[in-house]
């Protein structure tokens, strides 16, 4: 009888260690959501000719890395576009810039720039988010979410932005991106998912730092600041 109560507590005890195992495991494994195939990918080279040739790789990269971009955001209830269209401009006064389900890329800077396939995976996830209005200015965030995806996912062996004094986490782009993946590597990789549901619920997403990281997103960026210069 003692034997058998033995084995049932070491039982109850196996059983509490590998759920509390499995719930801290949770935190370092990113949690992809279900993929999906990629939409019609339509090129218009019309204005920039010239740009054929690179216009074929970033089509091709659309249709690789669109199932796994949506594996990566909150995107379970996301509505497939039709098709994506790139277009492409002699010249712009940005590389590029998405709108609804296009992508428009600057001919001249990819003539100099030729390397440059990463900023089509930072307009990509834009096309994703496709965020409602809030009353929140959550802009850093939207840009620091889309080059978390290309410099941290896509290009993970990127060089990494200059921390400074003068530094800010609502920077964006690039900063806001290393302080993202710095927090979820220390914390919680489902940050940036949980940020991007409640942006896509057009909720103020601050209080997602503190509800996934255990504490608020200034208390993270004072950590993350000293950590990084």
């Amino acid at each position: 009888m003692a034997f058998l109560r033995a084995l049932i507590l070491t039982s109850c005890l196996l059983l509490s260690l590998a759920a509390f195992s499995q719930q801290d495991l949770n935190k370092h494994i990113y949690p992809l959501a279900p993929s999906t195939s990629a939409p019609k990918v339509v090129i218009d080279v019309t204005d920039s000719p010239e740009s054929k040739e690179w216009a074929a790789s970033a089509k091709k990269l659309v249709e690789d890395w669109y199932p796994i971009v949506v594996s990566m955001l909150a995107t379970q209830d996301f509505k497939r576009p039709d098709e994506i269209k790139l277009i492409f401009k002699k010249d712009l006064n940005v590389p590029a810039y998405a709108s609804g389900g296009s992508i428009t890329i600057n001919g001249k800077w990819i003539a100099e720039h030729p390397d440059d396939l990463g900023m089509v995976i930072h307009e990509l996830v834009h096309v994703l988010q496709q965020y409602p209005r809030n009353r929140a200015n959550t802009g850093w965030l939207t840009e620091g979410i889309a080059d978390y995806i290309r410099w941290w996912r896509y290009e993970p062996e990127a060089p990494r932005s200059r921390i400074t004094e003068n530094s800010k986490m609502t920077d964006g782009y690039r900063v806001t991106a290393y302080f993202l993946a710095w927090a979820g590597k220390k914390y919680d990789l489902r940050l940036v998912p949980s940020l991007d549901a409640a942006l896509r619920k057009g909720e103020d997403p601050m209080p997602v730092f503190e509800k996934v990281c255990g504490k608020s997103a200034d208390e993270l960026w004072k950590e993350f600041a000293a950590a990084a210069r």
